[in-house]
């Protein structure tokens, strides 16, 4: 009877690994995460996929990944991408860049480790670095918000139109977990005329599951187990 209950017990722990070895789908961020003008942090390894959307702004711009140490030190993780030149053809459109003419390389992607904070920045060269994280743009009390979340700003509209400041209070935050959320980045041009439409992306993710071994291992080593019991309880009886 032990033997038997010991049988199924093995059988029902394999199917429990099997079933915790495969990866968790999340839904959302937790209590705890964020992705928007706060910074960005995320209590699981989580795998960000960023795509360039187009520019309206008259530098050349790279989009960078910072990581935010103590007294918010800024450590350069990795350019997501930049333009090969200021745009597509000079001032027109409003300065537009598009993918595959001002920017040829437009996906990249990075795994934001668990528990760590990190901003995004634009480096627009002679003007300077902006961040999405809102505290980190030092030209007024508590800084100046210079990304939108869930927004491209006053994309379509003419360039230079200003992106009122009830607007951004609106778009300070997103989820890549659950939607694909558009960025908006304002370079502090043209007397930083807030139109965060001068680089835009999107940026969607997913949780990097943690190494477990193959569900196949964890069955093969509960029936081996299992095989064990039947094999002893044999030799009891031949004894016996």
């Amino acid at each position: 009877m032990k033997t038997k209950l010991f049988a199924t017990l093995s059988i029902a722990a394999a199917t429990a690994l099997v079933s915790l070895s495969l990866p968790a789908q999340a839904a959302s961020l937790y209590a705890g995460e964020s992705f928007g003008n706060g910074g960005i942090k995320f209590i699981e390894n989580t795998k960000v996929d960023f795509t360039f959307n187009e520019s309206h702004g008259s530098y050349t711009s790279t989009v960078k990944i910072f990581e935010v140490g103590a007294n918010n030190q800024l450590t350069l993780i990795k350019n997501v991408f930049g333009e090969s030149k200021q745009s597509d053809n000079g001032s027109a459109n409003g300065w537009l860049g598009t993918c595959g003419n001002t920017v040829l390389v437009c996906t990249n992607s990075y795994t934001f480790e668990a528990s760590k904070t990190y901003t995004l920045g634009l480096d627009s060269g002679g003007s300077g670095i902006v961040y999405s994280t809102k505290a980190l743009n030092p030209f007024a009390i508590g800084g100046t918000q210079q990304a939108v979340f869930n927004s491209f700003g006053s994309l379509g509209q003419a360039d230079g139109t200003i992106y009122s400041a009830a607007n951004e209070a609106q778009y300070q935050s997103g989820d890549p977990l659950a939607n694909f959320v558009k960025i908006g980045f304002d370079d502090r041009g043209n007397s930083n005329d807030k139109d965060f439409q001068d680089v835009t992306l999107r940026a969607s993710a997913s949780r990097v599951a943690a190494s477990v071994p193959e569900p196949t291992t964890l069955a093969g080593l509960a029936l081996a187990g299992t095989a064990l019991v039947f094999s002893r309880r044999r030799r009891t009886r031949a004894i016996g």
